[in-house]
């Protein structure tokens, strides 16, 4: 009796073993990984890079018709390369300054489309905001390219070497500007008064931009002491070399408080 209780005993227990590790298992088999976010990294420049092809095609589609609707296929062309790339937008990034760039490139090109839906095609205002989108956009192409390894397939590649090679002119156009306002924002402008009711104005600037200017144009603005803008007056200079020390000079029977200094206009000598 005993030896027949102590055998009930094992097998139930037994039993029970079996039961525990059959519901763990199932437990673990309906676990799912968390693999956490979806992060966009390391797809951005390929969904960019099809986007750019589909503008392409949609160009490409309207030249083959013969479609004389030059802002039509325009639209209809940016619409192709937003309606790619809008849902990075939603995506997460680890790297956020690429992100950044992302966002900034698709609402670049909201940009673009508001352009064409505000301003004549063939006026000389819609060349000029479309031109400064396309600028701003070849040169944010022309960084993925640079560093983030945007490569597009072989029948896309002359225009967006094209567009790179923009880029790179726009670049340099930047870095030149913010020069130059660097040179003009360090400077003080000095007051003389020749005790005629005329005043003089003038600043002593080094060039250590390293670039060779040639004519440089600046409004100072004159301000009185309430704030008030009481004249603009110019200055200039025909050239700046690198590594010259101009004096920019000029007058005005304004008294003023303060003087802010703008370039008005400026040339580079090769």
């Amino acid at each position: 009796m005993i030896s027949y209780v102590r055998n009930v005993g094992k097998t139930v227990l037994a039993a029970v073993v079996s039961l525990v590790f059959i519901v763990g298992a199932a437990g673990c088999g309906n676990t799912q990984k968390d693999d956490g976010p979806d992060y966009a990294d390391d797809e951005a420049m390929s969904i960019i890079a099809k986007a750019y092809q589909k503008r392409s095609d949609v160009l490409d589609q309207y030249e083959q018709k013969k479609d004389t609707d030059s802002v039509k296929h325009v639209k209809d062309a940016v619409q192709a390369e937003i309606d790619n790339d809008e849902p990075l937008k939603e995506r997460q990034f680890k790297d956020s300054k690429l992100q950044e760039k992302v966002i900034t490139y698709i609402n670049l090109l909201e940009d673009s489309q508001k352009v064409n839906e505000d301003y004549s095609y063939l006026s000389s205002d819609y060349s000029t905001e479309w031109t400064k989108v396309y600028d701003k956009r070849s040169a944010l192409l022309k960084d993925f390219v640079d560093n983030y390894k945007l490569t597009v397939d072989s029948k896309y590649q002359d225009p967006l070497n094209d567009i790179v090679a923009n880029g790179s002119s726009v670049k340099k156009k930047t870095e030149t500007e913010d020069a130059l306002n660097n040179l003009i924002a360090s400077a003080t402008f000095e007051k003389t008064d020749d005790g005629y009711g005329y005043y003089a104005y003038s600043a002593v600037i080094e060039n250590i931009s390293g670039i060779d200017f040639g004519t440089v144009n600046l409004i100072l603005a004159l301000y009185d002491a309430d704030g008030v803008k009481a004249a603009e007056v110019y200055a200039s200079t025909n050239a700046w070399p690198a590594g010259e020390k101009v004096k920019f000079e000029t007058g005005s029977d304004a008294d003023a408080a303060q003087v802010k200094a703008s370039v008005d206009h400026y040339e580079v000598d090769d």
